[in-house]
């Protein structure tokens, strides 16, 4: 098609070198009960600002603008039409933590696994390198052709390791004009995600009195306290459902007891609660009913407190986004995508909060085995490449 012209540009070799080029650097959220990573962590700052950055000015793109927290914009297009899509990668790997050679780089057919053609293998194959991948290897193609977009097109990075939409609300302050629509590029099997659970972290923390294991009666055990809020939090029912995401639900997965020390009865633990929300829930109001259901604890003194929050999303099948992605993917496979509604917590529910109708999608797997090996194929990067160039020439062009 003459309207997909940009296609004829679309580089392997560049392709297959970029990859290999950005699997070899780590971006790897390190293992331990603190799973958060900021946005100006040192190697994120390598990877956006010293990888990522030259690498846009090298194939021709400098139309980048900076964004706080260790972020850029690339926007391309005359604005002509109010037409705008705001298309973003995440930078933090947070998976595959124990792949033998998370960072080789090495190109392998997998066969093994059932897979007969060329892979790409490293930490982060999946959920970020090989979206960046695809993205600069369009965009190289979209210089390369002059490519003129008489819409808006950003494409972000997107340094959320936090749990939170600190970064993508960030991004969205600093565009204008704000853009109608979001792709969230994941690792998703070429599986559209239309809508998800949102979550917050509520965390307990319950005192008592340390004292020696063999005269308990000196002190106040705080295991007993927890398992006191524990059975409390156990007792509460919760009867609002979605028909395609399910239901809420309040599930400890945190433990943690201070201090650890010989025959010592612990003083302190600390609770963290998994609280799922669905679209239109309020997060301060789960928090207040994981209060209100441990109550009093006496005589332990107390504390609820909210953590960490991801809000859910929700798009219509029927949207733009949706149709337009639709249309591109069947574009090359001849069919539709599933549509999928997700019971984890992402950040489509950041953009979705501010009136941005967001999808997440990807045409790598989302491999089962989150601690192992970690690859994609090279022709699926090729394909995400082909597929968003369709859908922002069908959008934006």
């Amino acid at each position: 098609m003459e309207s997909y012209a940009f296609e004829k540009h679309l580089d392997n070799n560049y392709l297959e070198k970029t990859l290999v080029k950005l699997l070899k650097i780590d971006c790897s959220v390190a293992l331990g009960p603190e799973t958060l990573m900021e946005p100006d962590d040192p190697k994120l700052v390598v990877y956006v600002q010293e990888v990522l950055r030259p690498e846009l000015r090298r194939i021709g793109i400098h139309t980048v603008t900076d964004i706080p927290g260790n972020q850029f914009v690339v926007k391309l297009g005359s604005g002509e039409t109010n037409s705008s899509l705001l298309i973003m990668a995440y930078t933090p790997v947070q998976h595959f933590n124990w792949m033998k050679d998370p960072f080789s780089g090495k190109i392998a057919v997998p066969s093994a696994q059932g897979i007969n053609e060329p892979c790409a293998f490293g930490q982060g194959a999946t959920q970020n390198k090989s979206h960046f991948t695809a993205m600069l290897t369009l965009l190289k193609a979209f210089v390369e052709a002059d490519v003129q977009l008489r819409g808006t097109l950003y494409f972000a990075t997107n340094n959320e390791g936090r749990s939170s939409h600190e970064c993508s609300w960030t991004i969205i302050r600093h565009l204008e004009p704000k853009p109608k629509f979001g792709l969230i590029l994941v690792g998703a099997g070429n599986r559209i995600s239309v809508a998800n659970r949102g979550r917050v972290d509520i965390i307990i923390r319950v005192k008592g009195k340390a004292a020696h294991s063999s005269r308990p009666e000196d002190g106040l055990n705080a295991i007993d306290g927890a398992v006191e809020a524990l059975n409390r939090i156990k007792k509460l029912s919760f009867t609002e459902t979605h028909p395609k995401l399910g239901g809420q639900h309040a599930v400890p997965y945190q433990l943690v007891f201070d201090p650890m020390a010989p025959h010592t009865l612990p003083e302190s633990a600390r609770i963290k609660i998994d609280r799922r929300l669905l679209p239109g829930d309020d997060v301060d109001q789960a928090v207040d009913e994981i209060r209100n259901a441990v109550g009093d604890l006496a005589p332990y003194t107390v504390q609820v407190e909210r953590d960490v929050a991801m809000l859910p999303a929700e798009v219509d099948p029927s949207s733009p986004i949706v149709r337009g992605l639709q249309k591109a993917i069947s574009s090359v496979d001849g069919k539709d995508a599933e549509l999928i509604y997700g019971k984890g917590s992402y950040d489509a529910g950041g953009p979705v909060s501010k009136g941005i109708p967001t999808v997440m999608w990807g045409r790598s797997d989302n491999n089962p085995d989150l601690l192992g090996d970690d690859f994609v194929t090279l022709r699926g990067v090729e394909e995400e490449a082909r597929i968003v160039g369709r859908l922002i020439m069908d959008m934006l062009g």
